[in-house]
């Protein structure tokens, strides 16, 4: 796998079970830097992903504070999903946990970046059974806001609930011995809102009485395809031969099961205080137990909605490790990362015991015995960031010695009428970027996109009335003033970087398109006339921890570089 190749992930043989082709991976790490370094091997593979992050309810826990200003919190959110999007699967599927405080503002930011018409639903889980008398109300339950990655194919792919022999034998008789087996019967007409002439006919059943459809409706079959079904013995007119027809469905042909509703009660999935009582019995000597783990009957019903056996299952915040402890007992392979302690004081612990047959949990309910193993990488970004800028420190020694003198450029101002001109389309679109995003064919936000030295970047001074969405990294156009330079060749420019005045860079951007437009575009008072180069650009990355005060060499405003030439300087 690729992830043993990259030097920000250190094996830990003392913590791994397996050998680095293990398909179980625990990684030690923030999943802020470790998710943008898992896409080039696991994007479009993951099947279901399942996130506890911290609820932002202002309380203080052994493992982890979680107490944020919203602000901060929806920010950090907005950016793990993001991340998470590129690395599930077309049928696969996102299980977010949240309670009352932050559910509606994180459905709305989780709506932008899965899009609305991929929202499958919201689960209401009862979380508690018992009665809090001191609060407004007792609230026993906690939300799972469901996206898919693209809803027609997780719905045609998620499982259904499975059901017991006595629910099959309650469904499925075989009142007339038909030789294909138990069927049960379903209604043969339809409403006739999208119905056709050759759907409203009389049917006559075996003993001569005439049926016609239900006002509002029609059949199911037209008249020439109902008389095949009778003479094959497919309708069902009753015992007397007299009833209104109906469509026999065979228990061979079913794909049995129950729709998955969206009331989970803790009788059948289990409560908060169920998973804590599970803690404490795996760890009886433990003094700091997790505060907020999940049962296992929760995560067991997720995963067997969301995926099938061998399939890759993700949690990024770990917590006590249910996610993929439950993952481990269902036979699913699985990805799990977490940046507090208890990584290594719960987690790591908790494997071994399943792995050695623990009999708590879903052990029993799936007939658990133990087996299987998994691996343990400590993800350490400032080792990599060492090599990174060692490797640039010897690329600069060596191009130093051909490097050719600086020759001063005069500039002018690029004339707007001159691009018109130039590119009658009005814009110049970045061809070669979509190639290089093919590779991985990711879809929308390639974040955790890998720096192309040789591509062009222009840095540029962000207005005033522009900071906000690019210290929030929201901001989809750049427009210029009055002056840009004629000498920056727009069909080269390949990223784009907003210098914020008194901060410097720090954020990567991809430019899309490059076209003249107008300063205030969608705004009530647009002057159309008043023309600007607009770029629309697209967030790629957080390129520096912190701002890097850059020079802007072109009037102040500009510079116009190439990503090599910027991580010479800044990444020292």
């Amino acid at each position: 796998m690729q992830i043993i190749d990259n030097i920000k992930f250190t094996f830990n043989t003392t913590y791994s079970t397996g050998n680095e082709e293990c398909h179980n991976i625990l990684i030690h790490g923030d999943n802020k830097d470790v998710l943008a370094e898992l896409w080039p091997e696991y994007a479009n593979r993951i099947r279901c992903i399942y996130i506890d992050p911290p609820y932002n309810n202002g309380e203080t826990y052994h493992y982890y504070d979680d107490n944020n200003t919203q602000w901060d919190w929806l920010k950090d959110m907005r950016r793990v999903l993001n991340l998470l999007k590129p690395l599930l699967s077309k049928d696969g599927s996102i299980w977010i946990s949240i309670d009352d405080s932050e559910m509606a503002y994180l459905r709305v930011e989780a709506d932008k970046i899965f899009g609305r018409e991929n929202f499958a639903g919201t689960i209401i889980w009862q979380q508690r059974k018992s009665r809090e008398n001191r609060a407004v109300f007792s609230c026993n339950h906690e939300y799972i806001l469901v996206y898919a990655k693209d809803l027609k194919t997780f719905k045609k792919k998620r499982n259904l609930l499975p059901v017991n022999e006595d629910f099959i034998k309650s469904k499925y008789k075989n009142p007339d011995n038909d030789p294909r087996g138990p069927w049960q019967s379903v209604t043969a007409n339809v409403q006739s809102g999208h119905a056709v002439p050759s759907q409203f006919y009389t049917v006559v059943s075996p003993t001569g009485v005439r049926h016609d459809p239900p006002k509002g409706r029609c059949w199911i079959y037209n008249e020439e395809r109902m008389k095949r079904e009778i003479a094959e013995g497919n309708i069902w007119f009753g015992k007397d031969g007299s009833n209104t027809p109906r469509v026999k469905k065979y228990l061979r042909d079913a794909k049995i099961g129950l729709t998955p509703e969206t009331i989970w009660l803790a009788d059948e999935v289990g409560t908060s205080d169920s998973a804590k009582k599970q803690l404490m019995t795996l760890f009886p000597d433990k003094e700091n137990i997790f505060e907020t783990p999940k049962p296992e009957e929760l995560l067991k019903r997720i995963i067997e909605i969301a995926s099938d056996e061998d399939d890759y299952v993700l949690d990024c915040f770990i917590g006590s490790g249910t996610t993929i402890a439950t993952a481990h007992k269902l036979n699913r392979h699985y990805i799990g990362i977490e940046i507090g302690n208890q990584m290594s004081e719960l987690v790591v612990k908790r494997m071994n015991k399943v792995i050695e047959g623990e009999t708590s949990g879903i052990s029993k309910l799936v007939g658990w015995h133990g087996g299987g193993d998994f691996i343990f990488y400590n993800f350490d970004k400032k080792a990599a960031q060492i090599k990174v800028e060692s490797d640039i420190q010897q690329i600069t020694q060596i191009e130093q010695i051909e490097r050719p003198k600086k020759v001063t450029v005069h500039y002018q101002q690029l004339d707007f009428f001159d691009v018109l001109q130039s590119y009658p389309e009005h814009i110049v679109e970045n061809d070669v970027a979509h190639e290089d995003f093919a590779e991985y064919n990711l879809e929308d936000e390639p974040h955790g996109y890998i720096v192309k030295a040789d591509k062009n970047v222009l840095v540029s001074l962000v207005k005033p009335d522009n900071v906000e969405r690019y210290l929030d990294q929201s901001a989809k156009i750049y427009y210029t003033g009055k002056k840009f330079p004629s000498t920056v060749a727009l069909n080269k420019l390949y990223y784009f970087m907003p210098y914020i005045k008194n901060k410097g860079v720090r954020d990567l951007y991809l430019i899309k398109i490059a076209r003249v437009g107008s300063r205030k575009e969608g705004q009530p008072d647009n002057d159309p006339n008043d023309l600007r180069l607009v770029f629309e650009i697209e967030f790629l990355k957080t390129l520096f921890n912190d701002y890097k005060p850059v020079e802007l060499e072109i009037w102040h405003t500009f510079t116009d570089t190439t990503m090599k030439e910027i991580l010479d300087k800044y990444m020292k």
